[in-house]
């Protein structure tokens, strides 16, 4: 669902809200072998009501071309800012387009609490039977993607799948020391951090279509500017995630989706500004 998409993205005349989305949301966390010790999402931000306007992402377009071409991070704040404002119907609207992406974002969270604590019996079965079967750092992730993921096959699903994977892999990478199946609560704060700018990257992407291809980047520069693109958008929206973690005490799974909800509400409302 990220650069590589051949989507064209979305067009004038349909819902902002796709009335799948909440099967989606719903299909998440929910059928593994280790139970979520709260499986209630929070509610959405704002569910943007009527159709989408013609020509919706042209100035969120015409933006992302010039940082795809020069990597000026001002015209990807002016590519967001115009793709949240006039293409999704608004800061909350976009932060609700992307329920599921926060879903998912506070499903892996509490999992990644609950096993590595052993905080149930179905937990600590599942570690120690990961652990008899002396899996790779890799092949550990891959599972708890499969926990996790739900198995249907819209864009949503795929890039969250996606996005998770990556966002793992990145954060082990940088640290061999982190093991996955006993993460301190900071380093899983800051696994949500690149988890939620992989996915804002990838719905951007895929709704304003294959930008970086069209703009006749060599693929090195391409993939540059995608890296460009998910630090940016980590920095913006990890501010944010800092900023509200402190809220709540030991948040429970629907307040953890409340909190990644609002830190993208945020990032969006600070992007519109500057507009």
């Amino acid at each position: 669902m990220g650069t590589s998409t051949s989507s064209k993205g979305p067009g004038s005349g349909v819902s902002l809200d796709p009335p799948w989305l909440d099967d989606v949301v719903g299909g998440i966390g929910g059928g593994g072998a280790v139970p979520p010790k709260d499986g209630n999402a929070a509610p959405p931000l704002a569910v943007p009501a009527g159709t989408a306007p013609p020509n919706r992402y042209g100035d969120a377009r015409r933006a992302f071309g010039k940082f795809a071409k020069t990597g000026n991070t001002q015209q990807l704040r002016d590519a967001i800012g115009h793709y949240t404002r006039r293409g999704s119907g608004g800061a909350s609207a976009a932060a609700s387009r992307m329920r599921a992406s926060t879903s998912a974002g506070a499903a892996l969270f509490s999992f990644l609490n609950t096993v590595s604590q052993g905080a149930t019996a179905e937990a600590r079965k599942w570690v120690d039977d990961l652990r008899a079967t002396n899996l790779s750092a890799e092949d550990v992730v891959d599972a708890i993607v499969r926990e996790l993921a739900p198995p249907g096959g819209s864009a949503d699903e795929d890039s969250l799948r996606d996005s998770m994977d990556l966002a793992l892999s990145e954060l082990i990478n940088d640290d061999p020391a982190i093991d996955p199946l006993s993460m301190g609560v900071d380093n899983i704060w800051e696994l949500m951090k690149g988890y939620l700018a992989i996915e804002a990257g990838n719905r951007l992407c895929f709704d304003l279509g294959p930008i970086f291809e069209n703009s006749l980047l060599d693929p090195r520069t391409a993939v540059q500017r995608e890296k460009e693109m998910r630090r940016f958008l980590k920095n913006e929206i990890g501010a944010h995630v800092d900023l509200l973690r402190g809220t709540v005490a030991n948040p429970s799974r629907s307040q953890l989706d409340g909190i990644l909800q609002e830190a993208l509400k945020m990032t969006f409302e600070l992007f519109e500004a500057d507009l």
